[in-house]
């Protein structure tokens, strides 16, 4: 396939995967056509995959922000997350990014939240989905419901090990349950949450991050929102560790021992897969943008300034992608909701 030079040349530092400039140059053209009021089809089926990975997912909620401020939140047919990027996913649907990537800052990085010392709940997810995400700082449910784009979150069943995708639009659970239920962490969190009646919890395991699910849905330009280093290389778990991992959360369960064990191989052929480095569908585009080595924070950092600036330079980096001038967007170092949180339809550049 040709290579549709449609950014800058310094963008190409930040790009990955299969013909990347071909994924912004069509979510482009398609914001440009749809703000000059054509609704027409253009024979592209866009999709959006974010990654978590706990703190560390600050990284990909930049850059639903920075996507979010181009005016591209309703631009995408299907959005796919796992973890920690399922909260930047919905909020960037319902278009409120800013009140979103506040729970980082505002939020996750009070005792709370987050506690080594609360060994039987390090932490509390309950309180983030059931007292921030509902009340505090509510997501518009209907809005992202009621979206154009269909928005799918990788789960796995706890008692068979069996990763799922979850269509917000179809099942039965109320859309803050499944969300809740894919950053039910194992060990740290270490409770199931109940989807459609199995019990379910953080998919990273199995699903590093859903694009192969994409691929599968027939999309053919697929933006990646990626929280680890291009080089990144997951490895696998010491028998200590599978132990431990048997002791605290498996308790003999054959099944999710096994995607413990061999959770470093689907992190592998994820990252292959979104970086270019196997083969694809033909006719399908892959651009992916990376953390770089100063975005790599763990995913317990709580560090509020730390966690801040990790989210403006990957949103800055987002922005650069899509030939926008990134010195001119930041984050605040305050948030005030006192209105209603939309982020303007900024379209120059876009």
């Amino acid at each position: 396939m040709s290579q549709v030079q449609d950014v800058p040349p310094s963008a190409s530092r930040i790009l990955y995967g299969v013909n990347p400039h071909a994924v912004i140059a069509a979510i482009k053209k398609r914001h440009a056509r749809r703000s000059a009021g054509d609704d027409q089809s253009d024979g592209h089926k866009l999709a959006l995959v974010i990654e978590g990975g706990a703190l560390r997912a600050v990284c990909s909620a930049g850059g639903a922000a920075a996507l979010a401020h181009l005016g591209l939140f309703d631009r995408f047919d299907e959005v796919y997350a796992t973890s920690a990027g399922v909260m930047n996913a919905s909020y960037f649907i319902s278009n409120q990014p800013m009140l979103g990537i506040s729970v980082y800052f505002d939020n996750r990085t009070t005792r709370t939240f987050f506690n080594p010392l609360r060994f039987w709940k390090v932490l509390n997810v309950d309180y983030i989905f059931d007292q921030v995400v509902s009340l505090d700082k509510p997501l518009d449910v209907d809005r992202v419901l009621a979206s154009r784009t269909r928005f799918f979150v990788a789960l796995i069943d706890k008692r068979t090990g069996e990763p799922l995708i979850v269509d917000t639009k179809v099942t039965h659970t109320p859309l803050v349950r499944v969300l809740k239920a894919a950053n039910a962490m194992p060990v740290f969190y270490n409770r199931t949450v109940e989807v459609d009646g199995r019990r379910c919890m953080d998919a990273g395991l199995v699903i590093k991050f859903p694009i192969r699910h994409a691929l599968a849905s027939g999309c053919t330009d697929v933006l990646v929102l990626a929280t680890r280093p291009a080089d990144y290389a997951n490895q696998e778990p010491s028998w200590i560790t599978k132990l431990m991992y048997n002791i605290v959360c498996a308790h003999g369960n054959v099944a999710i021992n096994r995607a413990f064990a061999e959770h470093h191989v689907r992190s592998r052929e994820a990252y292959d897969l979104a970086l270019g480095r196997v083969s694809t569908p033909p006719n399908v585009n892959i651009a992916t943008i990376c953390s770089d080595a100063t975005e790599n924070i763990h995913r317990m950092t709580i560090d509020r300034a730390v966690l801040h600036a990790v989210a403006v330079s990957y949103g800055r980096k987002v922005l650069r992608v899509f030939g926008e001038d990134p010195s001119t967007w930041t984050l605040p170092e305050q948030f005030d909701f006192a209105v209603e949180d939309v982020s303007p339809r900024c379209g120059q550049g876009a």
